[in-house]
C-alpha cells in the first residue's frame, strides 16, 4: 500500500470514529435511561407498599379490637392485658398481610410497637415501624395512628357489663341496648349495695358512640330535658375522667387510672313514679362507672330524676349532684 492508500484509510477511520462514538453513546443513554426507568418503577413499588401497609394498620387494627371485643363478650371472661393481646393479634395478621408482597421480590415487615390508649379516650394509639426493601432500595417509616371506637360503618360493642354480670345471671344483647334482667340488681345485692333492685330490667349502650351534646351542660339546657331523652335515647358515651377506658373495660375494670368514657345506666320505666313524690327516692346513680366501681368507694347513691314521661309510664335516672352539674340538670338540693 503506498503513502496515499494510508492516508485513505486513516482519512476513513477518522470519518467512522465519530458515528462509533456517538453510537456507543446512544447505547449508554439508552442503558442509563432503562435504569433510571427501572430505579423509578422500584422506588414506586417500594413506596406503594409502605402507602398500602400505612393504610390498612388501622383497618387491620379495627378488626382485632372488634373480634377480641366480641369474644370477650360471648364468655365473660376479661382480657389478663388487653394491649399486649391485641398488640400480637395485630403483629400476626400484619406478617400475614405484609408476605403477600414476597411474589414481587419485596421484602415487607410491619412491626407493631404497641398498643395504648391514645389522649381521646375514643382512639387507641397504635406505634408501629414499617421497612420495605426491593433490592438495593430501601424504605423505613416509624407511625403512630390512631384506631376509632366509634367508626358507624364498624360499630364496637361494650365489654364491661358482660363480665361484671357474668356471674349474676349475665346480661344480653337486645338490638342496640345491653339488656341486664335480673342480673345488674344481683351484682349489686352479692355487694351489699341499698335498692339493688331499682335496677331490675335494667338497659344501656351496646355500642361506643360519642355524644354530640358538647359542652355536656347542653343536657339540660333544652326544654322538657328532651336534649337528655335524645342522648339516652341514642345510648351516648362521654369523655370522663372517672369513667375506665375502653382498653380497660376490656380487662373488666370499672374504674381506672386512665382518662375514659361514662355512660348512664337507665332503669326500667315505671308507671307509678313521679318526681313530686318521689323525689327523696335513692339508689345507686346512673353513671356506669359509679355501678361497676367495686374497688372500694366508689359507688354511691343518686336522686330520681324523671326526664319524659309517654302518658303511661315514667322515664327516669338517679344521678348524684355532681353528675347533675356536669350534665346541665336540676340539682337534687335546689
Amino acid at each position: 500500500m503506498n503513502d496515499k492508500g494510508y492516508v485513505m484509510s486513516l482519512t476513513s477511520f477518522l470519518l467512522i470514529l465519530p458515528a462509533v462514538l456517538m453510537v456507543l453513546v446512544f447505547i449508554n443513554m439508552a442503558v442509563g435511561q432503562a435504569d433510571v426507568q427501572q430505579s423509578v418503577l422500584t422506588s414506586e413499588d417500594v413506596l406503594g407498599v409502605t402507602k398500602d401497609l400505612e393504610t390498612n394498620m388501622p383497618q387491620i387494627g379495627r378488626e382485632v379490637v372488634k373480634d377480641k371485643t366480641e369474644g370477650v363478650i360471648k364468655s365473660g371472661v376479661p382480657l389478663s392485658d388487653s394491649r399486649k393481646t391485641i398488640r400480637d393479634e395485630m403483629q400476626r395478621r400484619m406478617d400475614i398481610w405484609c408476605s403477600r408482597y414476597n411474589y414481587l421480590g419485596i421484602k415487607a415487615n410491619c412491626d407493631v410497637v404497641y398498643v395504648d390508649n391514645s389522649q381521646d379516650p375514643f382512639q387507641i394509639e397504635v406505634k408501629s415501624k414499617i421497612k420495605v426493601e426491593k433490592g438495593e432500595l430501601k424504605h423505613q417509616e416509624n407511625l403512630t395512628q390512631n384506631i376509632s371506637l366509634i367508626n358507624d360503618s364498624f360499630p364496637i360493642m361494650d365489654p364491661l357489663p358482660f363480665v361484671k354480670c357474668r356471674e349474676h345471671g349475665g346480661a344480653t344483647i337486645g338490638e342496640d341496648k345491653i339488656i341486664y334482667g335480673h342480673s345488674l340488681s344481683n351484682y349489686l345485692k352479692s355487694r351489699g349495695i341499698t335498692n339493688s333492685e331499682a335496677y331490675e330490667n335494667a338497659t344501656s349502650p351496646l355500642y361506643i358512640k360519642k355524644c354530640p351534646y358538647d359542652p355536656y351542660d347542653l343536657h339540660g339546657s333544652s326544654q322538657d330535658l328532651m336534649n337528655l331523652k335524645n342522648c339516652l335515647d341514642n345510648g351516648f358515651y362521654h369523655e370522663s375522667s372517672d369513667g375506665a377506658c375502653f382498653l380497660c373495660r376490656l380487662e373488666g375494670k370499672g374504674v381506672c387510672p386512665h382518662y375514659g368514657m361514662e355512660t348512664f345506666i337507665v332503669p326500667a320505666p315505671s308507671v307509678n313514679l313521679s318526681s313530686s313524690n318521689n323525689s327523696s327516692a335513692t339508689a345507686t346513680s346512673a353513671p356506669d362507672h359509679v355501678i361497676f366501681d367495686d374497688t372500694g368507694h366508689g359507688t354511691y347513691p343518686g336522686h330520681v330524676l324523671v326526664y319524659f314521661n309517654n302518658g303511661t309510664h315514667y322515664f327516669y335516672l338517679y344521678l348524684d349532684d355532681s353528675h347533675r352539674k356536669k350534665y346541665g340538670l336540676p340539682l337534687f338540693d335546689d
